[in-house]
Parts: structure tokens; C-alpha cells; sequence
């Protein structure tokens, strides 16, 4: 008997809000015996997400909560690689090189965008946290892609970015590739002052914004 899709959300959000790691699997397994999508799943995920989020930014967590919840996502999202794979089959629309700047090491909002964009068609290159900008650039160059990630929940990154933009210019990579920035201390008004292509805090956004640049070739307008 097929389990109650409800019923196996709830329990997901429980144990990852309890930050039951020994369990998160089991119970992602059971998200998939009930059916969940892609989209389900991480629609699961992000009132957790934002739970935790909220009591890190309270002062009621710290550091090692966010460390377990990042690893419990990833310890879930890794069950769902059948639903990708099925749901995935074709070829990669493109692939996207994706990290968190030097000078943050939060990674929950990368870890689900990679999720959705995998489920999208797109190849991923997660390159984790507190990257150089030279790391970014090398992996640029090594895979020919032409959408670059950067998550941000700290200010202490917009230095580093826009060093990634300087660095892109000067190795000539600039005009082909799309940069795109989101998390929580991102802002439209940093597309201007950051020198990049697109910003959001949305992964269904981004994801859009992404295919519009890989089918028409135009990057977002500066604003």
C-alpha cells in the first residue's frame, strides 16, 4: 500500500526540524515510496530551511544546527537521485558552475538550487563554500560553461564577487558568461553595483532566468 504523500512530508519536516541525521534518510525514502516530485521535495525542504534560517538569525542556533541541516539535505536530496535520473534522461540544456564566494560558508539555498537545476536538464558543478575567485574561473574554463551561480548570505562576499568579475574580464571570459547571484543579503539593486547579469532569491526564478539567457543569448538588463 502506497504511503500517504501528506503523511511523509510531515514526518520528513519533523525529523529534519529535529535534526534527526540518522533518520533524514530513511524518511526520504519514504517521500519517494509516496510519489514526491522533484518540486514536492523541495518544497518539503524549504520551510525547514527557512525555520532554521530564522532561529540561526535569532540567535536560538548556531553554526553546527546550520552544519547538520546542510548535511541532511544532501543526505536527502542524494535518495532523490532516482527521481532525477528518471526525470532527467535527456541531454544537459547546459551546465552551470555554482558556489558560495570567499567569505561565507552557507550553502543550504545553493544545495537546493543544484537540486532544482539538475531536475531541470542542467549539468552542475558545485564548487561548496568560501570559493576563490580563481577556483571559479579555473572550473569556468576546465567545463566551457556559460552560467555562473554565486550564493551569497553574507555582505562579506560582495568583494569577492566582484573580484570574479574582474578575473572573468581579464582572462576574456566575461561576455559569455551569465552571472547570476541569490541569497538572502542579495538585491536587484546589486546587479549594477556588482557588475553582474542577473540577481535572485528564488530558485524557480533563477532557474528562468537562466533557460531565457541560454535560449535568446540576452542577459538581464542592468537596472
Amino acid at each position: 500500500m502506497k504511503t500517504d504523500l501528506s503523511h511523509a512530508v510531515q514526518r520528513f519536516q519533523e525529523t529534519f526540524l529535529s535534526f534527526e541525521i540518522d533518520s533524514i534518510k530513511t524518511q526520504a525514502q519514504k517521500l519517494l515510496d509516496a510519489g514526491i516530485t522533484i518540486q514536492g521535495f523541495l518544497s518539503a525542504c524549504m520551510p525547514c530551511m527557512e525555520e532554521i534560517g530564522r532561529k540561526f538569525e535569532a540567535g536560538e542556533y548556531y553554526l553546527p544546527q546550520l552544519v547538520v541541516a546542510g548535511e541532511m539535505f544532501k543526505t536527502a536530496s542524494r535518495e532523490i537521485r532516482s527521481v532525477l535520473t528518471e526525470e532527467n534522461s535527456g541531454r544537459p540544456l547546459d551546465q552551470i558552475v555554482l558556489g558560495t564566494p570567499a567569505g561565507d560558508i552557507h550553502d543550504l539555498g545553493k544545495d537546493i538550487f543544484a537540486v532544482l537545476a539538475e531536475a531541470s536538464g542542467f549539468k552542475i558543478h558545485n564548487l561548496g563554500v568560501d570559493v576563490k575567485p580563481e577556483t571559479f574561473v579555473k572550473k569556468l574554463k576546465e567545463t566551457g560553461a556559460s552560467v555562473l551561480g554565486l550564493s551569497s548570505l553574507l555582505t562579506t562576499t560582495f568583494e569577492s564577487i566582484c573580484n570574479i568579475v574582474d578575473l572573468l574580464s581579464e582572462e576574456g571570459l566575461r561576455k559569455q558568461t551569465f552571472v547570476i547571484i541569490g541569497g538572502g543579503v542579495t538585491e536587484k539593486s546589486l546587479i549594477e553595483k556588482l557588475f553582474v547579469d542577473a540577481q535572485t532569491r528564488d530558485a524557480y526564478e533563477g532557474i528562468n532566468l537562466i533557460r531565457n539567457y541560454i535560449r535568446t543569448g540576452k542577459k538581464e538588463p542592468v537596472v
